[in-house]
């Protein structure tokens, strides 16, 4: 609420605040000076505070420095908010807007914050993700240089697997250097990755090692060959609108995305081998399904598959639907010819009935399109269908019996039953051969669990720490921390192997990858507490240094070249200069190299490097961060780190949404 009638006049303003009330706000308690914004997620209360604020989270007159960073910072509450905290985040954060996403138990969060990468391309729009520890209130990395497809998008390409705990789907914007050394020029490549262990690890989606079209077949018979698939970002915001990939609650394990796959360093491509794809077992295995781009949906508790060509591909004159996951489909021919923009179902997506909107089309398009070539009320008259699977089928598809169903669990790498957060899930499917129709009464059984012993995919580096290429949970210098009020105050323990337990995880036998704590943050009896990640803020003693040793490098070359100028000028004999200039050709080469580098150098310690390598080399994956600039991970760029800066802000609003 404001402090006054018309107090605000800026994003994130000090004169907003947060109150909570007991009796319909017939009295206000509990107000927290300049609380901006908040988001319920399970028993959590996130709330954004403005940097700028002239008093303390008790209200108590506090100084506030004009040059300090602006923004917000994020406080989390567990007793309904009486009480916050601030949040603790593995860097320090120009806070300027996040993105929650609940987890699968509605019980926690993952935090993705945006930022911008300045490249010789231009700027390029990535996010961070922090998963969230036992406390709420502690988080870590969990992936890095996220992808959005456009600057202003208010969606990252992040997805919940929906039915299937632990799983996410992200896309990772990475670069390579293409070309010959004197052309060179990054190209950003986009991949996708999967997770199985709630964020702990992730991997690439396997591409399949069958097609049913050839087009779809960019992998070349290469055994290193991934999927990658549109995201959120593409679908909601994007200049071109590709539908993504696309889970829902009704249907466990079934997904179905746009996208292609490509060998190593191909990613995701919007031209070459643009294809639909289909997984029905959590996303491990996918299978092609049709040709360029097509709209979707799930109907009868995910027995239906309901597709449509996507207006990108032109008018669509027939709909499509599979009741065996895929494999095979029946078409519908429409009337009337229409632009397809989407398929609905009613929310819960329980029945086989689905709605397909779009807009009229004009005949030059398709011989079935409603509108003349002059019509100017092309894209802008609406239509509607409505497809009915059961009235279609009529008696070939009667009400599915008990023996028309089956268990099945997310396979691992080597087909045997995975583990998803420290358990195995048998969920319940209608078998792909039977041809049935669940029904609207029809109650999906309760997964079977089963507990697994804990390995290593039920643990993830805790606050303070980041993985290495190794796998092991490196701890981060304490110039690249914040203050973490839950560590300094002894409420938490972090373990000094700097591991924690997945949030959501239920193993059992932790204390053989971690002894010393529960993984929660409690100290196991008879553990010393180790040392604890405490922040100091950024120094900047690592870049003066450095560039005190590159000045000194210069001046010493300055001088030894007026030595030699000198000797060359009034001392040398004809044979020595002839010898010189023999040599000086030689040089050359070496020389131009030479200023290349001090060059390369020089933009490096500016935060700016402009980059080297070969043709086709791949950007590495992890760059130490600049002291001014270490509250983000930077994407992967080759020769240091590029700069980065706050993005953006549409119309002055943050963005703190809950997707």
């Amino acid at each position: 609420m404001y402090e006054h009638a018309g107090d605000w006049d800026m994003a994130w303003d000090p004169d907003v605040h947060f109150v909570r009330s007991d009796d319909f706000f017939k009295t206000m308690k509990y107000k927290v000076p300049c609380g901006n914004q908040f988001e319920l997620l399970g028993r959590e209360i996130y709330l954004a505070v403005s940097n700028k604020c002239p008093q303390d989270m008790s209200g108590k007159p506090r100084t506030v420095d004009p040059s300090g960073p602006p923004g917000i910072t994020l406080h989390t509450s567990a007793d309904g908010g009486i009480t916050f905290k601030a949040a603790c985040l593995p860097v320090a954060l120009r806070q300027e807007g996040y993105e929650l996403l609940e987890t699968h138990d509605f019980q926690g969060a993952i935090v993705i914050v945006d930022y911008l990468v300045k490249t010789m391309m231009g700027n390029l729009q990535a996010s961070s993700a922090y998963t969230a520890g036992p406390q709420h209130s502690l988080f870590s990395v969990s992936l890095s240089s996220i992808y959005k497809q456009d600057v202003l998008s208010g969606s990252t390409d992040f997805l919940r697997v929906d039915g299937v705990p632990g799983v996410f789907i992200a896309n990772t914007l990475t670069a390579t250097m293409m070309g010959s050394m004197g052309g060179m020029k990054m190209k950003p490549t986009v991949l996708t990755k999967i997770t199985y262990n709630g964020g702990g690890t992730w991997q690439n989606i396997k591409a399949p090692s069958k097609f049913n079209y050839q087009k779809c077949d960019r992998c070349g018979g290469a055994k290193d060959c991934s999927l990658h698939l549109h995201g959120a970002s593409s679908w909601f915001f994007g200049s071109i609108q590709y539908p993504s990939v696309y889970s829902n609650p009704s249907s466990p394990g079934l997904l179905v995305g746009s996208g292609n796959v490509g060998g190593e360093g191909i990613g995701l491509d919007d031209n070459d081998g643009l294809c639909t794809w289909l997984s029905f077992d959590g996303g491990f295995s996918w299978t092609d399904i049709a040709e360029n781009t097509w709209i979707y949906e799930y109907a009868d508790w995910g027995g239906l598959v309901v597709m449509s060509k996507h207006e990108l591909n032109g008018p669509a004159d027939e709909v499509r639907f599979s009741y065996d996951y895929g494999r095979c489909w029946r078409t519908v021919p429409l009337s009337v010819a229409m632009y397809v923009e989407n398929i609905r179902i009613e929310p819960d997506g329980q029945r086989p009935k689905v709605l397909l909107h779009g807009k009229a089309c004009r005949k030059p398009a398709n011989p079935k399109c409603s509108l003349e070539a002059s019509d100017t009320s092309a894209g802008i008259k609406g239509m509607v269908y409505a497809l009915d699977v059961s009235q279609l089928m009529g008696d070939k598809m009667p009400l599915c019996k008990d023996n028309d169903f089956e268990q099945w669990t997310v396979p691992a790498d080597d087909h045997t039953p995975r583990c998803l957060l420290g358990q195995q899930r048998m969920f319940t499917r209608r078998k792909q051969d039977s041809v049935c129709l669940q029904g609207g009464d029809y109650k999906r059984p309760v997964p079977e669990n089963k507990t697994c012993s804990c390995t290593t995919a039920d643990v993830e580096c805790d606050y303070g720490y980041v993985a290495g290429d190794d796998g092991k949970c490196a701890p981060l210098p304490s110039e690249k921390l914040s203050s973490c009020p839950t560590i300094d105050t002894g409420v938490y323990s972090v373990s000094s192997t700097g591991k924690r337990l997945v949030h959501g995880d239920q193993c059992t036998g932790l204390e053989s990858i971690i002894p010393d704590t529960d993984g929660k943050g409690t100290l196991r009896p008879g553990a010393k507490p180790g040392a604890q990640p405490h922040g100091t803020g950024g120094s900047g003693r690592g870049r003066r240094s450095a560039a005190s040793g590159l000045f000194i490098f210069l001046i010493l070359l300055v001088v030894l070249g007026g030595i030699f100028g000198v000797w060359y000028q009034f001392l040398a004999s004809a044979v020595a200069k002839a010898q010189v200039e023999d040599l000086a050709v030689a040089a050359k080469s070496f020389g131009a190299s030479l200023v290349g580098l001090v060059w390369d150098k020089i933009a490096d310690l500016a935060g700016r490097g402009r980059g080297a390598g070969v043709s086709g080399s791949t950007m590495p994956r992890y760059v130490a961060l600049d002291e001014e600039l270490n509250y983000f991970q930077p994407i992967p760029a080759a020769g240091g780190a590029e700069e980065l800066q706050p993005p953006p802000v549409a119309n002055g609003d943050g963005v703190f949404t809950l997707r």
